[in-house]
């Protein structure tokens, strides 16, 4: 297991030192807080695919050291997990949509000003629906679990969500 864990750091670190270096931002950029990226970067589509691949890796890591999984075993969860996220994936798009909308219109954009109802029920919605994806996919890899692993897992899960490692708006920047 540990080597499992120690090829799966060595090969995203391999991938992100392989990255070109980030560019420094271009003179008078709208940004307010370019070092972190803005709504509108143009890379932000590039480091959001980076994040979530990073935070799969995290969690198949973490899930499959919590069930002392062997290798093989791993793999499979990976797969798993994957599917989910495909899942995951267009719910998260269009949650970044309203709440992109959100902060254009806490920020004081007029034209999104009539839309703040209309986004904030769509965000709520697509949190529903998210945990609805997460419920499936503990209850898909748990379903051959001994009562002890389904624990187990299940505690990892929450520890890994609470910590915002989980994605949606908890490990987000959305509050700015």
């Amino acid at each position: 297991m540990k080597k499992l864990i120690a090829a799966v750091l060595l090969a995203v670190s391999a991938v992100s030192f392989a990255a070109p270096p980030p560019q420094p931002p271009a003179k008078g950029a709208a940004d307010s807080d370019p070092g972190l990226g803005g709504w509108d970067d143009d890379r932000f589509e590039e480091r959001r695919e980076q994040r979530e691949k990073r935070m799969r890796m995290m969690l198949v890591v973490g899930m499959a050291e919590a069930l002392s999984l062997s290798e093989a075993e791993a793999i499979r969860l990976a797969d798993k997990i994957k599917a989910f996220d495909d899942k995951r994936k267009p719910l998260r798009e269009q949650m970044f949509a309203s709440m992109k909308l959100l902060k254009a219109a806490a920020d004081g954009d007029t034209a999104a000003l009539p839309k703040v109802d209309q986004a904030t029920t769509a965000v709520l919605d697509l949190r529903q629906q998210m945990a609805a994806v997460d419920k499936e996919m503990f209850l898909s890899v748990s379903k051959d679990l001994a009562p002890q692993k389904r624990a187990q897992l299940a505690i990892f899960l929450a520890k890994f969500m609470r910590e915002g490692k989980g994605g949606g708006m908890r490990g987000g920047r959305h509050h700015r």
